[in-house]
């Protein structure tokens, strides 16, 4: 049996799909009243313990009700009614909860390096293994911005993998950090994570995609924050 404080630190989004699915079931020719159902016996919490279904009411009724209907999933009809509109209804049947999982997605991206913040139109368009090939070519093409401003003719001859182990071995890049004690140690991890995504993630994403299992909305995130993070350690990293 879930929770108020489960409930709580759900974002959005989820809590916007369990109040779409709750509210549907009481729903009389596609609409609902919300004056009915926030008050006793809280029939839209019915799932949660009985002392704190007026809570979980007063929580779904509040920010997920308004996401409903900004995202166009509900219609206020007037004198406390809503209709569930056609996207709504197919938001609350489908068993992949896509349009939600696209919501959260949406709501973390700020959070991802600025080159990564316009991303969205890969999710709408669930071309996932697109999005990380792309962030990741992004990634080397920022390799290879660094190689393009040295005058080393060994680092400007480099590229791909042995480009990053170039690029500290000439000083165009020093590890960050530098109060970090055992510093070859380090260093050896630091370049490891750097040239190793080109060789693990960059390279099957961009040319080997249709041997590569199928994303989530979630899965390729994950990876849009790895990518995320070594641009960051790039910035890091120069001198």
């Amino acid at each position: 049996m879930p929770s108020y404080k489960e409930l709580e630190h759900l974002s959005i989004p989820k809590q916007a799909q369990l109040l779409l699915r709750s509210a549907s079931r009481f729903a009389q020719i596609g609409s609902f009243n919300i004056y009915n159902l926030n008050m006793p016996p809280w029939d839209l919490a019915s799932d949660f313990p009985s002392g704190e279904r007026q809570a979980v009411t007063e929580l779904l009724l509040a920010a997920p009700l308004k996401f409903l209907e900004n995202q166009g999933l509900i219609r206020f009809k007037g004198h406390s009614n809503y209709a569930i509109t056609p996207k709504g209804l197919e938001a609350a049947q489908n068993p992949a909860p896509s349009f939600f999982a696209v919501q959260e997605i949406m709501a973390a991206l700020p959070l991802l390096h600025k080159d990564f913040q316009g991303y969205a139109h890969y999710f709408y368009e669930n071309k996932l293994k697109e999005a990380v090939a792309a962030a990741f070519e992004r990634y080397e093409n920022r390799l290879n911005e660094i190689r393009s401003g040295s005058i080393s003719p060994t680092v400007r001859a480099a590229s791909g993998h042995p480009l990053v182990y170039r690029l500290f071995a000439e000083g165009e890049l020093v590890r960050p950090y530098p109060a970090l004690g055992a510093k070859d140690s380090y260093e050896k991890g630091l370049t490891g994570i750097l040239s190793g995504a080109l060789e693990w993630i960059r390279n099957p994403y961009t040319h080997q995609k249709h041997e590569l299992p199928d994303l989530t909305p979630s899965e390729a995130l994950e990876l849009l924050f790895v990518a995320s993070y070594l641009m960051r350690m790039l910035e890091l990293s120069k001198p």
